[in-house]
C-alpha cells in the first residue's frame, strides 16, 4: 500500500512537471511576440532571449532556484531554431540557446546567471530544413517559422530525483540528448511576427 501510495505520488508529480515545461514553452512564445511591440527596432537581441528564458520559467522555479547552484538539481534550457523561405530550395537559418546555466556564482544581476548562443545567419536548403523539423518548412517566399525547444536539464553537481519530488521514478533522458542530460521537453512550432528574427547580439 506504501508503495501504491508513492507511485501514485510520482505519478502525479512527473505530470505535473510536463504540464509546467509546456505552459513555459507557450509563455515564452508570448513573451517573445509581444515584447519588442513598443520598440521601433523590433528585432529581438540576445539580452531579450535570456530575459525570456528567466521570466517563462517562473512557474516551476522561485526566486533564484533556477540559479547556481541550482538547488532542485535542474535548470532551463530554450533552443530557438529559426527558418525563413527566401525561395523553393533556399531557407534563412540560425539556431540559438538560452539557459541559465552558469557554473559558477559570479555575481548577484541576472546577466551573471543566464548563458546563450546567438547562431550565424546561414544558408540551408529545404531537404535539410525538413530533416530538423518537418514542420519548419514553408509554403511560400517570405514565410517564417520559430521551433522552441524548452528543457529541463540535470545539473552536473547536484541532480536527485528526490528533490524534484520522486519517490520510486527516476525521469528519463530525453531520447537523443542523453550526452547532455536534458529531462521532461516540450516543442511548439509558431510564426513569428515580422521582424523578430534573427535574433541579433548586442
Amino acid at each position: 500500500m506504501i508503495s501504491l501510495l508513492l507511485f501514485v505520488c510520482d505519478h502525479h508529480r512527473f505530470y505535473e512537471l510536463k504540464d509546467k515545461i509546456k505552459s513555459s514553452t507557450y509563455l515564452a512564445a508570448s513573451i517573445m511576440q509581444q515584447l519588442s511591440n513598443s520598440r521601433e527596432d523590433k528585432q529581438l537581441t540576445q539580452n531579450d532571449l535570456k530575459r525570456i528564458t528567466f521570466a517563462s520559467c517562473l512557474n516551476l522555479f522561485h526566486s533564484n532556484s533556477m540559479c547556481y547552484p541550482w538547488p532542485l538539481g535542474i535548470y532551463p534550457v530554450i533552443e530557438w531554431l529559426y527558418a525563413k523561405r527566401l525561395s523553393d530550395d533556399n531557407y534563412q537559418w540560425q539556431s540559438s540557446w538560452t539557459a541559465i546555466s552558469t557554473a559558477t556564482e559570479k555575481g548577484n544581476s541576472l546577466d551573471d546567471f543566464l548563458g546563450y548562443s546567438i547562431g550565424s545567419v546561414t544558408i540551408k536548403t529545404k531537404s535539410q530544413i525538413f530533416s530538423i523539423f518537418p514542420d519548419l518548412t514553408c509554403s511560400r517566399d517570405g514565410d517564417e517559422r520559430i521551433l522552441i525547444r524548452y528543457w529541463y536539464r540535470r545539473s552536473w553537481k547536484n541532480y536527485s530525483k528526490n528533490k524534484l519530488g520522486f519517490f520510486l521514478l527516476e525521469p528519463q533522458i530525453v531520447p537523443g540528448q542523453e550526452w547532455i542530460k536534458d529531462l521532461f521537453t516540450y516543442r511548439l512550432i509558431i510564426v513569428p511576427k515580422p521582424g523578430l528574427f534573427p535574433a541579433k547580439q548586442e
